[in-house]
């Protein structure tokens, strides 16, 4: 009982992606995810952008199946609107030492938006995976406004059930900007 209020808690306030950290496995099976993540967004000057500066991000998932999960989260920004998302993450390949997936969902930042991301993981050893792939976002405004960028995401599994991680997403686009995160994951069995 106390796992589906956890998950009702985060689902409830949310009306739609997230932004920042991005991982290529799924949450195991039947557990829980919970994190948080200081982030700073970098304003180069970027159109349809104010909210420069820092931000804190709070997530929580569940892993539905081995190969999906469903993740919430809020971010507060110092200088901006705060941002709403859910999303959905699918395994789409596992190897030994490596994982392929693709993130989708929606999210609300001053307008509605998606977000679909596709990220390749490798482990070289158990307690390092090093990500790289390909974010793109895209609100619905008057205009369709995408932005796209490349998140590499370094993490560290303490134990079981520690993540840290620091992730840096490089701008691809004219209205992406720099995005700097560090943070924790704890997952619940």
């Amino acid at each position: 009982m106390k796992k589906l209020l956890f998950l009702f808690f985060f689902m409830l306030p949310v009306m739609a992606s997230g932004q920042v950290v991005n991982f290529a496995k799924t949450l195991p099976e039947r557990a829980f995810g919970v994190g948080i993540s200081p982030a700073w967004h970098a304003d180069r000057n970027v159109i349809l952008f104010e909210g420069g500066g820092p931000s804190i991000a709070v997530n929580g998932g569940y892993g539905m199946l081995y190969s999906l999960d469903v993740n919430a989260r809020y971010i507060y920004f110092v200088n901006g609107p705060d941002y709403f998302g859910v999303d959905a993450q699918y395994l789409v390949h596992e190897a030994r030492k490596s994982y392929f997936s693709v993130i989708g969902g929606l999210h609300y930042w001053e307008q509605f938006g998606a977000d679909v991301t596709g990220l390749f993981t490798y482990t070289p050893r158990y307690a390092v995976s090093l990500s790289v792939g390909l974010d793109i976002d895209v609100s619905f405004a008057s205009e369709i406004n995408p932005r796209l960028w490349i998140p590499l995401n370094v993490g560290f599994n303490i134990n079981e059930m520690i993540f840290l991680f620091a992730e840096y997403n490089l701008p691809i686009s004219d209205r992406s900007w720099d995005i700097f995160a560090l943070g924790a994951n704890v997952i619940l069995r």
